[in-house]
C-alpha cells in the first residue's frame, strides 16, 4: 500500500525517541506517511514521569492528541506498552490504536501466557486489560527494565543474552502456557531470539500494532477504540 504527499500522516507517539522511530519506521516500510513523538527522551524519564508524575504524563499525552487532532491528524499509534498502562484514551477525540487494542482481542483466544514488560507499570496494565476482556485468563507478568536499556544501547543480541528472559522463557515452556506475550515495543528487537529460543506460541504486540495501525489508515477508522 502506497500513499501520496496530500494524505495525512499517522502520528506515532511513543515513551521514548527509540519507540517513535521504531514505531514510525515500520508504518513506513508498509507504505503510511508517519510523524513520531516522543513523550520522553530516555527509558529513565519515561519510568519517572509514570512513577513520579502519572498526572502529569497524561495531561501532555492528551495535549498532544489535542494538538494533532486541530492540525487535521486522523489517527495515531501509541507505540509503547507501559504509556498505554497509565494514559486513558478511549474518549480522546483523535482515534488511537494502542497496545490495549492488541490485548482486547488477544486474551479471549488465550486461557493463559507469559507477558514481558518493560516495566512494572506495563505489566499492571496488561492485567488490568486481561481481567477486563478474559477473567479466567492465567497470566504470568515479568518486567524486565534492564533488557530495554540494553536495547536503546544498540546491542539487542547482547541484551537478550544477559537478560532473564532466556531463563523466563524456560519457565514459561515448563509451566505449559499457552503463549507468550512480549508486552513491550522495544522487544520488538529481539522477537528473532525469543522465537529461536522458546517453542512457545509468540506474539509481538508491537507488530501486531502495525498491522492493526495499517488496516486503520486503510479504513480511515480504527480498529477497535483503545
Amino acid at each position: 500500500m502506497t500513499m501520496d504527499d496530500a494524505t495525512p500522516a499517522v502520528a506515532v507517539i511513543a515513551g521514548t525517541p527509540y519507540d517513535s522511530g521504531l514505531g514510525a519506521e515500520l508504518l513506513r516500510a508498509k507504505g503510511l506517511r508517519t510523524v513520531p513523538y516522543a513523550m520522553a527522551g530516555s527509558p529513565d524519564e519515561q519510568d519517572s514521569l509514570q512513577y513520579r508524575a502519572p498526572g502529569v504524563l497524561s495531561a501532555a499525552f492528551h495535549a498532544r492528541l489535542d494538538e494533532l487532532h486541530a492540525r487535521g491528524t486522523e489517527l495515531a499509534m501509541l507505540f509503547c506498552n507501559s504509556l498505554s498502562a497509565v494514559v486513558d484514551h478511549d474518549s480522546s477525540a483523535l482515534p488511537v490504536v494502542s497496545p490495549v487494542t492488541v490485548y482486547r482481542e488477544l486474551f479471549p483466544e488465550l486461557r493463559s501466557s507469559l507477558v514481558v514488560t518493560g516495566n512494572a507499570h506495563a505489566v499492571v496494565g496488561v492485567e488490568r486489560t486481561a481481567g477486563q476482556v478474559a477473567p479466567g485468563h492465567r497470566m504470568l507478568g515479568v518486567s524486565d527494565p534492564a533488557l530495554v536499556r540494553g536495547i536503546e544501547a544498540g546491542d539487542p543480541a547482547a541484551a537478550f543474552d544477559g537478560s532473564h528472559l532466556p531463563t523466563t522463557l524456560r519457565l514459561a515452556e515448563r509451566l505449559g502456557l499457552d503463549a507468550v506475550v512480549l508486552a513491550c515495543t522495544h522487544f520488538t528487537a529481539v522477537l528473532p531470539f525469543v522465537t529461536a529460543a522458546c517453542d512457545l506460541p509468540v506474539v509481538d504486540v508491537g507488530a501486531r500494532l502495525v498491522e492493526l495501525t495499517v488496516q486503520a489508515a486503510a479504513n480511515r477508522v480504527p480498529v477497535g477504540r483503545a
